[in-house]
């Protein structure tokens, strides 16, 4: 048994589908990548202002482990790299119009899990109180990158983590989409997992997230992706639903 949330495409698809081949090919991942900043990027930094506004924390996760991890400045590159996950997940889904409808289904289940992790921030906000961790950066090349970070996300975004949920989906999807069946492919996906590997460790090393938050955004997705997300994309490999994705298309 799985889940079939979001799995019908979204009636706004329409003429974005009619119209696929516009752009040089690109319309449905230039529309995914608008959608990921309007539906997902600008009410994160909502929710975020609004937990830190209610300053209420429903427990603390921290342990002695999230004070010994040591900070690392130069882990803000990998760290910052989540911002090229979002356009490779739409711009790599791009090989047959199979690849396409679950493009759209991928993203739109995506997009739902990110308002899932919404609700947790809201309804179980926990402030990571980790900052007063990131020493001997002042006058350094990494300054204004980590002012950055700490600018835009306030220490209220803590479980599960967004930055390991959304770029474990995306290695996931293209893992799926291109399996390592050729020498090239596999070096490619190694070195995906490596620059993945260094995401999700930045996370601890920036003091931006607790162990908790890696762990519980982990767990988060590897259910949905088992028991939702996969099961659903390898539905759409079947004429069955090829033709009643087509069908919902199709309508006026």
């Amino acid at each position: 048994m799985f889940v079939t949330w979001c799995s019908k495409p979204w009636r706004m698809w329409r003429s974005h589908w009619k119209n696929r081949t516009d752009w040089s090919n690109r319309r449905i991942s230039i529309v995914i990548v608008g959608l990921i900043t309007f539906i997902a990027a600008i009410p994160y930094l909502i929710v975020n202002r609004l937990a830190e506004f209610m300053q209420r924390t429903a427990f603390s996760p921290e342990t002695q482990i999230d004070l010994s991890i040591p900070f690392v400045a130069w882990m803000v590159v990998p760290y910052l790299s989540l911002y090229l996950y979002y356009p490779a997940g739409a711009w790599l889904g791009n090989k047959s119009d199979v690849m396409w409808r679950q493009n759209i289904v991928f993203h739109q289940m995506m997009l739902l899990s990110c308002w899932m992790c919404f609700l947790v921030f809201v309804i179980f906000p926990v402030e990571i109180d980790l900052r007063h961790l990131v020493t001997g950066v002042d006058g350094t090349v990494w300054e204004p990158w980590i002012g950055l970070v700490h600018g835009v996300d306030k220490p209220w975004n803590a479980w599960p983590s967004l930055h390991v949920v959304q770029s474990s989906q995306v290695v996931l999807i293209l893992r799926y989409w291109y399996p390592s069946s050729t020498r090239k492919v596999l070096i490619l996906q190694t070195s995906l997992l490596i620059c993945w590997a260094l995401l999700v460790i930045s996370t601890l090393t920036l003091k931006q997230h607790y162990v908790w938050d890696a762990i519980t955004g982990l767990l988060f997705t590897g259910i949905t992706w088992k028991y939702w997300m996969k099961p659903c994309l390898d539905r759409l490999e079947t004429k069955e639903f090829q033709d009643k994705f087509d069908a919902v298309m199709a309508e006026d």
